[in-house]
């Protein structure tokens, strides 16, 4: 007969991931990319607020990083909706926390204004991964794996859709005749003329992101990847920013700006 400390381990494997069984690797990768994403909004204050000179700001090498970082957070956070109890409802509260926050950079950094960020996209993606959750449920693990694939090419295809208006095709690209008149198309990626906003995530091609991750949500809580990504690993500064990652998206930036803007008043900038 097996102790308990000898049956500890099967039932380790066995629990369904979530608040108190968590993938300690997951965190550790959202952890880096949120202290990464806040390391970034910290420069560009000091860069847009302060207007002082960052020499690597805006270079390729580090424009990359934040892309890279950007994909493993959204992807990672799309995996973990699956772990998550009443995801409608947790999307619904973090959508009207990014308003709360379109209105609070509306009226105190009017001009560094915040209009569907990410608080704002991650709400929405919740809420839709919510809704289709039982259809993702219902695949196989081969067809979530295809589906995360069509999900990653669909990011590329549409990666410069709202910035440059034209579809990636990799080898060539084609021009969109994308309509500027409409002001309220903007969380789709469709922007009227003289938009602005300085923390901007639309739906495409960002959503394709979430969802390549939301695909793989079943599979990776049936333990079908590699073991590896299920081990454990000492880091707990950057666990704990993990778990509680959108947390410090919430609380980092009136933080930050609310300093940057002390600072400035303070030193005449």
């Amino acid at each position: 007969m097996l102790t308990a400390a000898e049956k500890a381990p099967e039932l380790e494997q066995t629990e369904k991931f979530g608040r108190t069984n968590r993938i300690e690797r997951l965190d550790f990768l959202r952890g880096l990319a949120i202290i990464y994403v806040v390391f970034y909004h910290l420069v560009f204050d000091i860069v847009y607020i302060l207007g002082k000179d960052v020499p690597f700001w805006g270079t390729d090498w580090f424009e990359g990083i934040h892309t890279a970082f950007l994909l493993i957070l959204f992807g990672v956070s799309g995996i973990c909706t699956g772990f998550s109890r009443n995801i409608i409802k947790r999307g619904a509260m973090l959508f009207l926390c990014g308003e709360a926050l379109t209105i609070f950079t509306e009226i105190f950094v009017s001009d560094m204004h915040i209009i569907f960020g990410v608080l704002s996209f991650f709400g929405v993606m919740m809420m839709v991964t919510g809704f289709i959750r039982p259809l993702l449920d219902k695949l196989g693990y081969v067809q979530s794996f295809i589906l995360c694939g069509a999900m990653v090419l669909l990011f590329i295809i549409f990666s410069d859709f709202s910035s440059k208006e034209e579809l990636n095709l990799i080898f060539c690209r084609i021009p969109l005749a994308l309509p500027n008149d409409k002001e309220f198309l903007y969380p789709v990626g469709i922007t009227a003329k003289g938009f602005y906003s300085s923390d901007y995530f639309p739906l495409i091609p960002w959503g394709f992101a979430y969802l390549a991750g939301a695909a793989l949500s079943k599979a990776v809580a049936d333990r079908k990847l590699p073991k590896v990504l299920y081990s454990r690993i000492k880091a707990a500064p950057i666990n704990f920013a993990g778990r509680n990652s959108l947390w410090i998206y919430i609380i980092h930036q009136p933080v930050f700006l609310g300093a940057v803007m002390l600072i400035a008043e303070l030193t005449g900038n």
